[in-house]
């Protein structure tokens, strides 16, 4: 639905909104709004943030202006307001009031419409506020009431407003894809009988590790310290058929290449994701994505991206037990509580993705963090509890 429904249609409709650092508070009222024009100010610390909100609405067809305006003290805010007041004038103006100080706000907001009732164009003057916390956009002048706030946004698009670019995306890859289904029987396997196979992950993860670590490069034959029980065992084979690993049946395996050892060393936790994902039939998600900074250098990885409803979750996945090493423990919640809050911002979780338990100073620092945990067997629920969060 156009502006027109907001408007006549006889009149320019001008969408006017205050640069922030979280702009997805400008960009979904925009988008679902569709103005004829959007206008954003943006003083000297917003500029950059500013610059990002205009490429995201040109890539969705939405025409805008980057406006320079001076906040520095309150006489100059009130010059600035009555300034883009007069501009507006024979237009229809909503003015998004989520953005900026709350002085910023109410002087333009109170400017904006002074100018109009002076000018008998009071009618074609409104004011809103995105409430992206409960998904709504609240109209706050002249009627008060509130609409939910539309499915309108792409993964690149929420990352895309905080100054990431999405590369390297395996899961858009026809050849992984093929690659993860060829082996999904046994990616559920393993995520099945994860309880009782922890220890044997455990000592297999030692192995994968041997193996690419070796002083000559890759070292594809490795031994067990003792022969693997039967449920181990089902997986050695399983992965045998599959052409990972060859195994004497009793203590040696020799992986078939580095990306099989990677697999069997924690990829398939990766995949078990990706497999459940895509039955919980989210707007949008990504496997194993690079996120590239705005300064085009600094690169950071993620296990998987989900977004649903204009918000994103953000997925750790590890195999490797908590609880050895306090230091990388605190590293990995670190980097996805940062990582998530900068690439989703205001509206965004994370959680971690574990194949086996947490000890409990790691469960104790996730609750500070506010990271949800799904951990060893519960890791059979993950899809239940995706589609929880969908339906939030």
């Amino acid at each position: 639905m156009g502006f027109e429904h907001y408007f006549g249609d006889d009149m320019k409709t001008i969408l006017l909104s205050i640069a922030t650092g979280q702009n997805l508070a400008n960009l979904i009222p925009a988008l679902q709004i569709q103005p004829d024009e959007v206008w954003i100010l943006a003083t000297g610390k917003m500029k950059a943030d500013a610059d990002r909100l205009k490429r995201l609405l040109k890539q969705h067809q939405c025409p805008s202006r980057v406006i320079d305006f001076d906040d520095s003290d309150l006489t100059t805010l009130e010059r600035e307001s009555e300034k883009f007041a007069e501009e507006l004038d024979g237009n229809c103006v909503i003015f998004n009031a989520t953005g900026g100080t709350k002085q910023m706000a109410l002087i333009l907001a109170e400017s904006l419409r002074s100018w109009l009732e002076t000018n008998e164009q009071s009618d074609a003057f409104k004011i809103l506020y995105a409430d992206t916390a409960h998904q709504r956009i609240d109209w706050l002048y002249p009627e008060k009431r509130s609409e939910p706030m539309k499915d309108l946004l792409s993964l690149e698009d929420i990352v895309g407003i905080q100054g990431f670019q999405l590369r390297n995306i395996s899961s858009r890859q026809e050849a992984w894809i093929e690659q993860v289904e060829a082996r999904s029987a046994l990616t559920r396997a393993l995520a099945d009988k994860v309880k009782p196979l922890s220890p044997f992950l455990g000592t297999l993860n030692s192995l994968v590790q041997q193996a690419l670590s070796g002083k000559n490069g890759f070292n594809p034959r490795q031994e067990f310290d003792h022969r693997p029980g039967r449920e181990p065992a089902e997986i050695l084979k399983k992965a045998g058929d599959c052409g990972l690993l060859t195994w004497d049946g009793n203590l040696a395996i020799r992986f078939a290449d580095e990306d099989a050892a990677r697999y069997l060393g924690g990829i398939w936790l990766e995949e078990f994701a990706f497999l459940k994902l895509r039955g919980c039939k989210a707007k949008d998600f990504v496997i194993n994505p690079i996120l590239l900074a705005a300064d085009g250098q600094t690169k950071n990885e993620m296990d998987a991206l989900v977004v649903h409803r204009n918000r994103l979750l953000a997925i750790e996945c590890k195999t490797a037990r908590f609880g050895r090493d306090g230091g990388k423990d605190a590293d990995i919640m670190y980097k996805l509580d940062s990582l998530s809050q900068r690439a989703g911002g205001l509206m965004h979780e994370r959680w971690l993705l574990s194949a086996r338990p947490l000890n409990e100073a790691s469960l104790n620092r996730a609750k500070n963090m506010k990271i949800h945990v799904i951990a060893g067997e519960e890791i059979r629920d993950f899809h239940k509890q995706v589609m929880a969060w969908m339906n939030q």
